[in-house]
């Protein structure tokens, strides 16, 4: 079987203890925010990227892990968790998962996104029926690590 593997970036923002989804226009169900890296960025730019296309939000990504103060190489924005995703028989998204912090609550999506975007309490995420399984676990997830 020959594989197509893409490179994706996916943020879960929080705003004041609630995580944002929109309703993903192909698959009618809520996903974070996301997409295709494009071949010039880093895949933390990419998620600071597309937060901004899909929401209008600025974000602070959480990057936690120790500063080693290297000089000659540059030590990037870890992503929390990798995921390998099929997403079709043949089609597999490597899925670097970041949370992230938002400046406001108010969204505005750029022309062409979806203008379903929804602030999510935990309550509201752990009584949802028609959630994907890794996007509950992962917004519930970000839920406990972010505090604001």
């Amino acid at each position: 079987m020959n594989l197509n593997r893409t490179l994706t970036a996916t943020v879960y923002v929080i705003y004041q203890n609630k995580v944002l989804l929109h309703l993903h226009k192909k698959h009618k169900s809520l996903f974070p925010v996301g997409g295709h890296m494009l071949p010039d960025e880093l895949p933390h730019e990419t998620a600071i990227r597309e937060v901004y296309e899909e929401s209008g939000l600025r974000v602070t990504l959480i990057d936690d892990q120790k500063k080693l103060g290297m000089t000659r190489v540059s030590q990037l924005n870890n992503p929390r968790y990798t995921l390998l995703e099929n997403i079709g028989k043949e089609v597999e998204n490597i899925d670097f998962i970041y949370f992230a912090i938002a400046e406001s609550d108010r969204v505005k999506p750029q022309k062409g996104e979806s203008r379903d975007l929804y602030w999510l309490s935990r309550e509201e995420i752990l009584n949802s029926s028609d959630m994907k399984e890794h996007i509950k676990i992962m917004a519930l997830e970000a839920l406990t690590a972010v505090k604001c």
